[in-house]
């Protein structure tokens, strides 16, 4: 080997212990980086006479980076549910605080019992309806506070398709400069590693797939298929509404929805409404419109079930059907003077051997017919609206239209008989009820309308669907009679002839025994029981199982973002140990080098002195 090939060698040998220097010192001056990942020193050996050449590779795995970004995005969905349903149990306060909705009901409860021992007396009568008013502005309140936390979502959503199309630009300007320059370039590694920042923002807020090409730049696609960036980066646009009520909700028709929808605009001009078409369900964009359109409408419905289940339980009364015979022909006739809409009649009878359940919804406005047969909570009735505004025989006949031959329904002077068949002898009619709400305060019997529908223009709940649901949003607007708050005697006087003496404590045993012994059907959509399965209980009993569920979501979703956590640092601490820095390491790669470096320096001192006595000869 000649001394030109060893000066060779030497030189090739001192620029890669540079090229070395150069990712040691990169790395300890950004090993805190996020995002960084550690370069590193990839010499490759050309021959005995050329020495080595070197070049910098920054450390990654393709594999880890995935698992981090997928583990990322379920991280940010179960941050979001804690974040909020933590703020749910907090509105429900904790079981027998001062202000929780427990303490409320337990208020409201005892302050009945103190009546019951003292309906003469006018404090304690006062403090019953102090105590109707505190529950009712308790309910109030919670609602509000859940349409809050609804507008919340709408905001953060809204927030949400700003940063996402803030970061896919961001990456489709990292993808131009990538392409523009070579990996050699010490601008490369940087540019790779905001890339990847950028990338774990993003998979934040959904699950996405990313696909790189040889070249260093990337193209994105979400969990369903839809590109992101493809060259050009999509964007997303989100028509944000305000003032978010009980009534606001997501319609896959567009003229009935009242909250924002997320769209997707693609480089190549379609869009496609990811809400509607159900492909945004992962990550922080997932959770909040789940919780702007599921889980809060769910933790509303059940408010609102409790109103309901408060004013009905108190103000309705079963009016039992009485024998009558029409003909051959038997049955029952039913008194429905005090029919309000929304109330209900229940018919019974058997036919070829099977027992038919049917209920009748009075509903007179037709653009709501027909109705479903979930519109109830009782298991296996058929349900059907009848628009009862054309007097008993019109209702009558449109009951005929709906029913088996075989049954007749006859309108009375106050109501409706149900007859069947008689000597035909195929069908028999075997119960007949109606549920009806009190219109008055007295003379109709116990039922009291002690908690009715609104603060301003109070009308009287009967689950009325003209014009609105009734039931929908009823938590927010619920308050005590006004009757009631300025004559709290008719928390007592039940009847006028005759009068009710002012120490009787009827009405006061049966507002405790409606409130917290007598049993309904809960509707499913408040997210206990089921259609097949309804929750049969108590009011009382139905609202602290609501307070228990809400504390069970909570703490689930604090136990899911917390395990998640664990897993999303787990993977990360992985990724790290093969791509971070490692300050003992790089020290020993330094001392390497250093020796690298005065190897190479002394060969080139020996070469030099070589050559200087080969002058001289």
């Amino acid at each position: 080997m000649g001394l030109i090939s060893s000066l060779n060698i030497a030189n090739a040998g001192l620029r890669t212990v540079q090229n070395g220097l150069n990712s040691v010192a990169n790395n300890v001056a950004q090993a805190d980086v996020e995002g960084y990942k550690r370069q590193d020193l990839r010499p490759e050996t050309l021959g005995l006479t050329s020495g080595v050449r070197s070049s910098i590779v920054r450390a990654s795995d393709r594999y880890l980076e995935n698992q981090v970004r997928t583990e990322n995005s379920r991280s940010g969905e179960t941050a979001v549910y804690d974040s909020f349903l933590s703020r749910v149990d907090k509105l429900f306060g904790v079981p027998g605080e001062a202000g929780s909705l427990d303490n409320l009901l337990n208020g409201f409860s005892n302050s009945l019992q103190q009546l019951v021992t003292s309906p003469d007396d006018f404090v304690t009568r006062q403090q019953a309806v102090g105590a109707a008013e505190g529950l009712a502005n308790g309910l109030n309140t919670i609602s509000e506070q859940v349409q809050s936390l609804r507008q919340l979502a709408e905001n953060e959503i809204a927030t949400a398709v700003t940063d996402i199309n803030d970061g896919l630009n961001k990456l489709q300007n990292i993808n131009v400069r990538i392409a523009g320059i070579g990996s050699e370039n010490p601008a490369h590694s940087e540019l790779l590693n905001e890339r990847d920042r950028q990338l774990s923002r993003l998979s934040q807020y959904m699950e996405i797939q990313v696909n790189p090409a040889d070249d260093g730049t990337i193209s994105i696609q979400t969990k369903s298929g839809n590109s992101l960036l493809q060259g050009t980066a999509a964007q997303f646009d989100f028509d944000l509404h305000g003032n978010i009520t009980a009534n606001s909700t997501y319609s896959h028709d567009e003229a009935l929805r009242d909250v924002g929808t997320v769209t997707l605009r693609s480089s190549n001009g379609y869009n496609i409404d990811l809400i509607n078409n159900g492909m945004m369900d992962t990550g922080k964009l997932g959770a909040l419109i789940d919780l702007r359109d599921i889980v809060l409408v769910e933790t509303q419905a059940q408010l609102d079930e409790i109103a309901a289940g408060l004013s009905s339980s108190l103000s309705n009364n079963v009016v039992a059907g009485t024998p009558v015979t029409s003909g051959a022909s038997t049955g029952f006739q039913v008194d429905l003077a005090g029919l309000q809409k929304g109330n209900s009649i229940s018919l019974s009878y058997s036919e070829g051997g099977q027992t038919k359940n049917v209920t009748f919804v009075r509903v007179d406005d037709p653009t709501l017919l027909p109705l479903s047969n979930e519109h109830t909570a009782s298991v296996g009735d058929t349900v059907i609206g009848i628009d009862f505004s054309a007097g008993f025989a019109g209702a009558a006949a449109a009951i005929n239209a709906e029913l088996s031959p075989s049954i007749t329904a006859i309108a009375t002077a106050n109501g409706l008989a149900f007859v069947d068949d008689g000597a035909a002898n195929t069908t028999d009619v075997t119960a007949l009820s109606s549920t009806q709400t009190s219109a008055g305060l007295q003379d109709g019997g116990l039922g009291l309308s002690l908690f009715v529908d609104g603060h301003g223009s109070q009308v009287i709940y009967s689950g009325s669907m003209e014009g609105r649901d009734q039931k929908v949003g009823l938590s927010t607007r619920l308050s005590v009679n006004r009757a009631v708050i300025e004559n709290n005697e008719l928390l007592v006087k039940y009847s006028t002839a005759p009068e009710t003496a002012l120490g009787d404590p009827t009405r006061p045993l049966d507002i405790i025994d409606r409130l917290t012994n007598a049993k309904m059907d809960f509707d499913q959509e408040a997210g206990i029981g089921s259609k097949a399965a309804p929750y049969r209980a108590s009011v009382a009993e139905f609202a602290r199982q609501v307070i228990s569920d809400q504390t069970g979501k909570a703490a689930s979703a604090a136990q899911a973002n917390q395990s998640q956590n664990i897993v999303v640092a787990s993977l990360e601490q992985q990724l790290y140990d093969k791509t971070g820095v490692e300050i003992d390491e790089e020290l020993t790669k330094l001392i390497s080098l250093q020796n690298s470096y005065a190897a190479n320096a002394r060969i080139m001192q020996v070469v030099d002195e070589m050559m200087q006595s080969l002058m001289r000869i």
